[in-house]
């Protein structure tokens, strides 16, 4: 073969490889496209007539348990209407966080822990030593961790490590690849489904003896303890702690996590049941948003407060709904950072405050920490938990939030959450400078991957 053959073979083979590369870029782009940053959405409120209830909760998590090849993302629970005894916020790790400890060390069977942030710092390793001990006492400990919020490969291996020798069973949520499902740290399989991939699981959730639960913005974190995140988590008793504990035990299922035979322990008849209407609402990855489209609800419903408290707001369309509001004449108090942890997200929002004042918003920007707890109060509808008011939590991480019709519950927020916060802030104004008004202009544009 001549050396001009060769050069026109290998020249054929050099293009067929840069089309076949090509095409697998292109494939690769639109699947994390599609899986990452795309937004869908399906009708997923109110809970349907057939909505699972405390009383089924057990059953639905069987049932999903007996369907074996389950992923994370069909643990999509329509939860019904349900009830609280009681509805305790608590107002700074300082406050919160001896609490839920109290509650852990107080565990006679079970205790679950979802979280998107467990890092390896003082108060989370006070956490680990204590689940340890609990282990020791034949208390069963199940854990579902985010890999890119908690870094069990990483930093916090030692701990993590540490506590599944002692006995507990950790599944990882893979936000970035490899997605393998399975215990931690070595009994896990490569998902050939990669679904796990560019999902958040953002959710933080302790579900105590099947007969107490908390929930709120906070991870376990030493930032959430010494104030410089400044956050809420609320514990729950009552018939809603069992469909708490449905939402747990499939995601865990759902992970690849094994449960035992019989789940009876895991959801016991409370006490006191209660009498506060109340529902856990969810978004789950691939259309699956309860509690978006709830908080859409709670906020169009409003007719004479609207009290917001969130991290995160550069949503368009919860942007528009709370204007909505104001316009027609409710009261709308929207609390933030004065200084954000995202700075893009923060100017973003910057760039509607003009048209949030001249609707009558009061914007009040919180100094000398950074406000990350995500709580609505619309009238006396209160919601709380893990959702921010960004494209991220709304369409795309899986995020959980409850949602009660409480005056009372209203008013507790309101005593230890907005009133002190709104007396120790400022006003927020609309940005002023050339540069500062074009940084906002340019993120504004960007909010749906901010």
């Amino acid at each position: 073969m001549s050396h001009d053959a060769s050069r026109g073979s290998a020249g054929r083979r050099g293009r067929a490889a840069l089309a076949i590369g090509g095409l697998l870029a292109a494939l690769f782009f639109v699947l994390v496209y599609r899986q990452v940053l795309g937004i869908t959405q399906r009708p997923s409120w109110p809970p349907p007539a057939g909505a699972v209830t405390a009383q089924s909760a057990q059953a639905a998590t069987e049932a999903f348990d007996a369907e074996g090849g389950k992923r994370p993302h069909d643990a999509a629970l329509d939860l019904a209407w349900s009830t609280a005894a009681t509805i305790d916020p608590w107002v700074e790790g300082a406050n919160f966080f001896p609490r839920i400890f109290a509650d852990v060390e107080a565990a006679r069977s079970s205790v679950h822990i979802l979280m998107f942030g467990w890092r390896e710092g003082e108060v989370g390793t006070r956490l680990a030593k204590l689940l340890e001990r609990k282990l020791a006492e034949g208390v069963e400990v199940r854990v579902i961790v985010d890999r890119f919020g908690s870094r069990p490969y990483q930093e916090a291996r030692e701990m993590f490590t540490g506590l599944a020798d002692a006995g507990a069973q950790i599944v990882v949520n893979d936000v970035f690849p490899i997605d393998r499902d399975g215990l931690y740290p070595d009994d896990r399989e490569f998902d050939w489904r990669q679904d796990e991939v560019g999902r958040a699981d953002h959710r933080k959730l302790y579900v105590i003896d099947g007969t107490v639960a908390w929930t709120g913005g906070a991870g376990i974190e030493d930032h959430f303890e010494n104030g410089g995140f400044h956050d809420v988590m609320v514990r729950v008793t009552g018939d809603v702690v069992r469909q708490a504990q449905a939402a747990f035990l499939t995601s865990f299922r759902g992970h690849g996590g094994p449960l035992p035979a019989d789940l009876s322990r895991f959801f016991p008849e409370p006490a006191d049941a209660g009498a506060t209407p109340i529902a856990v609402a969810q978004v789950i990855p691939g259309g699956f948003v309860a509690a978006s489209q709830a908080i859409r609800e709670q906020i169009d419903g409003a007719r004479r407060r609207l009290d917001l408290m969130n991290p995160y707001v550069t949503d368009r369309d919860m942007i528009e709904r709370v204007l909505a509001a104001a316009r027609r004449g409710v009261r709308v108090r929207l609390v933030v950072s004065e200084t954000s942890n995202n700075k893009q997200a923060s100017a973003a929002l910057r760039h509607r405050y003009a048209d949030l004042i001249a609707a009558g918003v009061e914007i009040w920007e919180l100094p000398g920490t950074v406000v990350h707890a995500k709580v609505v109060i619309a009238d006396d509808v209160v919601s709380f938990g893990t959702v921010n008011l960004d494209s991220w939590a709304l369409y795309r991480n899986s995020e959980i939030m409850m949602l009660a019709r409480s005056p009372e519950a209203a008013a507790l927020f309101e005593e230890r959450l907005f009133a002190p916060d709104i007396a120790r802030s400022t006003r927020g104004e609309p940005p002023s400078g050339t540069r500062e008004r074009f940084e906002s202009w340019l993120w504004d544009k960007l909010t749906s991957f901010l």
